[in-house]
Protein backbone atom coordinates (compact mmCIF):
# COMPACT_ATOMS: atom_id res chain seq x y z
CA UNK A 1 0.00 0.00 0.00
CA UNK A 2 1.23 3.47 -0.78
CA UNK A 3 2.67 5.29 2.03
CA UNK A 4 0.84 8.38 2.66
CA UNK A 5 2.07 11.18 5.18
CA UNK A 6 -0.80 13.53 3.93
CA UNK A 7 -3.60 12.24 5.73
CA UNK A 8 -5.40 13.48 9.11
CA UNK A 9 -4.21 12.02 12.37
CA UNK A 10 -5.85 8.44 12.49
CA UNK A 11 -7.01 8.36 8.67
CA UNK A 12 -6.47 5.16 7.15
CA UNK A 13 -8.11 3.58 3.94
CA UNK A 14 -10.13 0.63 4.03
CA UNK A 15 -9.78 -1.89 1.59
CA UNK A 16 -12.64 -4.00 0.17
CA UNK A 17 -15.22 -1.36 0.06
CA UNK A 18 -16.05 1.90 -2.20
CA UNK A 19 -14.85 4.81 -1.08
CA UNK A 20 -17.36 8.04 -1.64
CA UNK A 21 -15.87 11.86 -2.41
CA UNK A 22 -17.24 14.87 -2.65
CA UNK A 23 -14.92 17.77 -3.70
CA UNK A 24 -16.73 21.22 -3.38
CA UNK A 25 -14.41 23.21 -6.43
CA UNK A 26 -13.19 26.49 -5.84
CA UNK A 27 -11.87 29.05 -8.17
CA UNK A 28 -9.58 31.19 -6.08
CA UNK A 29 -10.08 29.36 -2.32
CA UNK A 30 -9.82 26.14 -1.23
CA UNK A 31 -11.22 23.40 -2.53
CA UNK A 32 -13.32 21.19 0.35
CA UNK A 33 -13.42 17.55 0.28
CA UNK A 34 -15.38 14.84 2.02
CA UNK A 35 -14.01 11.33 2.08
CA UNK A 36 -16.55 8.66 3.42
CA UNK A 37 -16.69 5.04 3.08
CA UNK A 38 -19.99 3.82 1.31
CA UNK A 39 -22.66 2.91 4.65
CA UNK A 40 -20.52 5.29 6.91
CA UNK A 41 -22.31 7.91 8.32
CA UNK A 42 -19.54 10.48 9.19
CA UNK A 43 -16.91 11.94 6.53
CA UNK A 44 -13.79 13.20 6.96
CA UNK A 45 -12.75 16.00 5.65
CA UNK A 46 -10.15 17.95 4.42
CA UNK A 47 -9.18 21.19 1.46
CA UNK A 48 -6.14 21.59 -0.60
CA UNK A 49 -5.21 24.95 -2.73
CA UNK A 50 -6.33 24.91 -6.10
CA UNK A 51 -2.65 24.69 -6.90
CA UNK A 52 -0.36 21.78 -8.63
CA UNK A 53 0.59 21.37 -4.73
CA UNK A 54 -2.67 20.99 -4.33
CA UNK A 55 -3.73 18.34 -6.76
CA UNK A 56 -0.55 16.22 -6.29
CA UNK A 57 -2.40 16.25 -2.23
CA UNK A 58 -5.32 15.44 -3.17
CA UNK A 59 -3.69 12.40 -5.19
CA UNK A 60 -1.67 11.24 -2.26
CA UNK A 61 -4.61 11.61 0.10
CA UNK A 62 -6.92 9.48 -2.37
CA UNK A 63 -4.23 6.33 -2.91
CA UNK A 64 -4.72 3.43 -0.94
CA UNK A 65 -8.62 3.92 -0.93
CA UNK A 66 -10.82 1.26 -2.81
CA UNK A 67 -13.37 1.87 -5.43
CA UNK A 68 -13.09 5.28 -5.53
CA UNK A 69 -16.12 7.30 -6.61
CA UNK A 70 -15.59 10.91 -7.00
CA UNK A 71 -18.69 13.18 -7.53
CA UNK A 72 -17.95 17.22 -8.44
CA UNK A 73 -19.67 19.94 -9.47
CA UNK A 74 -18.92 21.88 -13.17
CA UNK A 75 -17.69 24.78 -11.12
CA UNK A 76 -15.98 26.57 -14.34
CA UNK A 77 -13.25 24.11 -15.57
CA UNK A 78 -12.24 23.27 -12.06
CA UNK A 79 -13.94 19.89 -12.53
CA UNK A 80 -10.61 19.06 -15.38
CA UNK A 81 -7.78 19.34 -12.73
CA UNK A 82 -9.37 17.40 -9.95
CA UNK A 83 -10.65 14.41 -12.41
CA UNK A 84 -6.97 14.06 -13.34
CA UNK A 85 -5.75 14.11 -9.73
CA UNK A 86 -8.60 11.68 -8.82
CA UNK A 87 -7.78 9.34 -12.27
CA UNK A 88 -3.87 9.43 -10.73
CA UNK A 89 -5.34 7.98 -7.73
CA UNK A 90 -7.29 4.85 -9.66
CA UNK A 91 -10.68 6.87 -8.92
CA UNK A 92 -13.63 7.79 -11.64
CA UNK A 93 -14.94 11.19 -11.31
CA UNK A 94 -18.60 11.81 -11.70
CA UNK A 95 -20.28 15.31 -11.93
CA UNK A 96 -23.53 16.57 -10.93
CA UNK A 97 -25.09 19.76 -11.87
CA UNK A 98 -25.61 22.69 -9.86
CA UNK A 99 -29.02 22.91 -9.80
CA UNK A 100 -29.31 18.82 -9.03
CA UNK A 101 -27.08 19.44 -6.01
CA UNK A 102 -28.97 21.98 -4.50
CA UNK A 103 -32.24 19.92 -4.41
CA UNK A 104 -29.65 17.29 -3.11
CA UNK A 105 -28.99 19.00 -0.28
CA UNK A 106 -32.02 20.63 0.48
CA UNK A 107 -33.40 17.19 1.00
CA UNK A 108 -30.59 15.99 3.28
CA UNK A 109 -29.47 19.38 5.15
CA UNK A 110 -32.66 22.01 4.70
CA UNK A 111 -31.17 25.00 3.14
CA UNK A 112 -27.61 25.60 4.76
CA UNK A 113 -24.73 26.48 2.82
CA UNK A 114 -21.14 26.20 3.15
CA UNK A 115 -18.13 24.45 1.45
CA UNK A 116 -17.74 22.09 3.81
CA UNK A 117 -21.41 20.53 3.86
CA UNK A 118 -21.34 20.63 -0.22
CA UNK A 119 -18.62 18.00 -0.58
CA UNK A 120 -20.39 15.79 2.38
CA UNK A 121 -23.45 16.19 0.51
CA UNK A 122 -22.16 15.07 -2.80
CA UNK A 123 -20.58 12.01 -1.35
CA UNK A 124 -24.29 11.28 -1.08
CA UNK A 125 -25.17 11.63 -4.42
CA UNK A 126 -24.91 8.08 -5.64
CA UNK A 127 -27.53 7.17 -3.14
CA UNK A 128 -29.74 9.69 -5.47
CA UNK A 129 -28.84 10.10 -9.05
CA UNK A 130 -27.66 7.18 -11.64
CA UNK A 131 -24.05 8.84 -12.02
CA UNK A 132 -21.94 8.03 -15.26
CA UNK A 133 -17.93 7.92 -14.74
CA UNK A 134 -16.86 11.10 -16.73
CA UNK A 135 -14.86 10.60 -19.61
CA UNK A 136 -11.73 12.92 -20.38
CA UNK A 137 -11.86 14.12 -23.63
CA UNK A 138 -8.58 14.66 -25.64
CA UNK A 139 -7.23 17.66 -26.29
CA UNK A 140 -8.88 18.29 -29.47
CA UNK A 141 -12.47 17.38 -28.34
CA UNK A 142 -11.42 20.16 -25.39
CA UNK A 143 -10.17 22.64 -27.54
CA UNK A 144 -13.39 22.29 -29.96
CA UNK A 145 -15.98 22.38 -26.70
CA UNK A 146 -13.99 25.66 -25.71
CA UNK A 147 -14.33 27.18 -28.95
CA UNK A 148 -18.18 26.38 -29.13
CA UNK A 149 -18.50 28.03 -25.73
CA UNK A 150 -16.70 30.97 -27.20
CA UNK A 151 -18.35 31.54 -30.11
CA UNK A 152 -22.05 31.02 -28.65
CA UNK A 153 -21.01 33.90 -25.83
CA UNK A 154 -19.65 36.05 -28.69
CA UNK A 155 -23.08 35.16 -30.74
CA UNK A 156 -25.31 35.96 -27.82
CA UNK A 157 -23.09 39.44 -27.25
CA UNK A 158 -22.99 40.11 -31.00
CA UNK A 159 -27.34 39.99 -31.13
CA UNK A 160 -27.00 42.58 -27.80
CA UNK A 161 -24.75 44.93 -29.75
CA UNK A 162 -27.11 44.46 -32.95
CA UNK A 163 -30.32 44.78 -31.05
CA UNK A 164 -28.71 48.17 -28.93
CA UNK A 165 -27.84 49.59 -32.36
CA UNK A 166 -31.61 48.79 -33.65
CA UNK A 167 -33.50 50.07 -30.30
CA UNK A 168 -30.87 53.49 -30.69
CA UNK A 169 -32.33 53.70 -34.15
CA UNK A 170 -36.08 52.84 -33.74
CA UNK A 171 -36.34 56.16 -31.72
CA UNK A 172 -33.45 58.47 -33.07
CA UNK A 173 -33.90 58.14 -37.05
CA UNK A 174 -36.98 55.44 -37.56
CA UNK A 175 -37.46 56.24 -40.99
CA UNK A 176 -34.13 55.75 -41.79
CA UNK A 177 -33.42 52.48 -40.23
CA UNK A 178 -36.79 51.37 -42.17
CA UNK A 179 -34.82 52.00 -45.26
CA UNK A 180 -32.41 49.44 -44.65
CA UNK A 181 -35.27 46.96 -45.62
CA UNK A 182 -34.13 45.05 -42.85
CA UNK A 183 -30.37 44.36 -44.11
CA UNK A 184 -27.97 44.43 -41.22
CA UNK A 185 -24.88 44.33 -44.06
CA UNK A 186 -26.39 47.70 -45.49
CA UNK A 187 -27.33 49.36 -41.93
CA UNK A 188 -23.93 48.46 -40.46
CA UNK A 189 -22.10 49.62 -43.84
CA UNK A 190 -24.00 53.34 -44.35
CA UNK A 191 -24.05 54.21 -40.49
CA UNK A 192 -20.71 53.14 -40.36
CA UNK A 193 -19.43 55.60 -43.31
CA UNK A 194 -21.94 58.39 -42.03
CA UNK A 195 -22.94 57.71 -38.28
CA UNK A 196 -23.84 61.40 -38.33
CA UNK A 197 -27.85 62.31 -39.59
CA UNK A 198 -26.43 65.42 -40.67
CA UNK A 199 -23.15 63.74 -42.84
CA UNK A 200 -25.97 60.67 -44.18
CA UNK A 201 -28.19 63.47 -45.14
CA UNK A 202 -25.34 65.17 -47.09
CA UNK A 203 -24.23 62.66 -48.75
CA UNK A 204 -23.49 62.67 -52.55
CA UNK A 205 -26.56 60.00 -53.91
CA UNK A 206 -24.30 58.11 -56.59
CA UNK A 207 -21.62 57.46 -53.49
CA UNK A 208 -24.16 56.27 -51.16
CA UNK A 209 -26.31 54.50 -54.20
CA UNK A 210 -22.63 52.40 -54.65
CA UNK A 211 -22.02 51.87 -50.90
CA UNK A 212 -25.69 50.04 -50.46
CA UNK A 213 -25.45 48.16 -53.71
CA UNK A 214 -22.44 47.15 -52.25
CA UNK A 215 -23.63 46.05 -49.53
CA UNK A 216 -27.52 44.70 -50.95
CA UNK A 217 -27.61 41.31 -52.56
CA UNK A 218 -30.70 41.11 -55.35
CA UNK A 219 -32.08 44.37 -54.76
CA UNK A 220 -32.73 46.26 -58.18
CA UNK A 221 -34.20 49.62 -57.03
CA UNK A 222 -30.96 50.74 -55.28
CA UNK A 223 -30.83 54.39 -56.44
CA UNK A 224 -34.70 54.94 -54.75
CA UNK A 225 -33.50 52.84 -51.73
CA UNK A 226 -30.26 55.17 -51.28
CA UNK A 227 -33.08 58.52 -52.09
CA UNK A 228 -35.26 56.86 -49.26
CA UNK A 229 -31.77 56.76 -46.91
CA UNK A 230 -31.13 60.08 -47.70
CA UNK A 231 -34.24 61.82 -47.51
CA UNK A 232 -35.53 60.16 -44.10
CA UNK A 233 -32.11 61.38 -42.29
CA UNK A 234 -32.23 65.05 -43.80
CA UNK A 235 -36.05 64.52 -41.86
CA UNK A 236 -34.95 63.37 -39.03
CA UNK A 237 -31.72 65.67 -38.71
CA UNK A 238 -33.87 68.83 -39.23
CA UNK A 239 -36.53 67.55 -36.55
CA UNK A 240 -33.52 67.36 -33.95
CA UNK A 241 -32.38 70.40 -34.77
CA UNK A 242 -31.76 71.96 -31.48
CA UNK A 243 -33.14 69.38 -29.25
CA UNK A 244 -31.46 66.61 -29.81
CA UNK A 245 -26.79 66.17 -29.53
CA UNK A 246 -26.71 64.70 -32.68
CA UNK A 247 -22.70 64.70 -32.39
CA UNK A 248 -23.62 62.81 -29.37
CA UNK A 249 -25.94 60.53 -31.24
CA UNK A 250 -23.15 59.65 -33.76
CA UNK A 251 -20.76 58.83 -30.68
CA UNK A 252 -23.04 56.07 -29.56
CA UNK A 253 -23.95 54.99 -33.14
CA UNK A 254 -20.26 54.16 -33.86
CA UNK A 255 -19.69 52.53 -30.20
CA UNK A 256 -22.45 50.32 -30.81
CA UNK A 257 -20.91 49.30 -34.70
CA UNK A 258 -17.89 49.04 -32.81
CA UNK A 259 -18.99 46.94 -30.33
CA UNK A 260 -21.01 44.50 -33.14
CA UNK A 261 -17.78 44.20 -35.29
CA UNK A 262 -15.72 42.98 -32.36
CA UNK A 263 -18.42 40.52 -32.02
CA UNK A 264 -18.72 39.06 -35.04
CA UNK A 265 -14.89 39.34 -35.31
CA UNK A 266 -14.22 36.84 -32.53
CA UNK A 267 -17.33 34.71 -33.69
CA UNK A 268 -15.22 34.71 -36.98
CA UNK A 269 -12.14 33.34 -34.65
CA UNK A 270 -14.04 30.70 -32.36
CA UNK A 271 -15.29 29.65 -36.21
CA UNK A 272 -11.67 28.85 -37.50
CA UNK A 273 -10.97 25.85 -34.46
Amino acid sequence: MHNNDNRLPGESPRQGGRTLVGIDAAITARHHVAVRNDGADKAKRFSVEPTLAGLRTLTDRLIGYDNIDAVVEPTSMTWLPLTIAVEKAGGRMHMVGARHSARLRGAIIAKSKSDVMDADVLTRARQVFELTPLTLPDPAQLALRRAVVRRAAAVIDANRSWRRLMSLARWAFPDVWTAFAGSLPTATAVLGRWPDIRSLAGARRATLTAVIAAHTRGVADTPARAEAVRTAATGWAAFWDGLLDLDALAVDVSEHLSDLSDDQARIADASTV
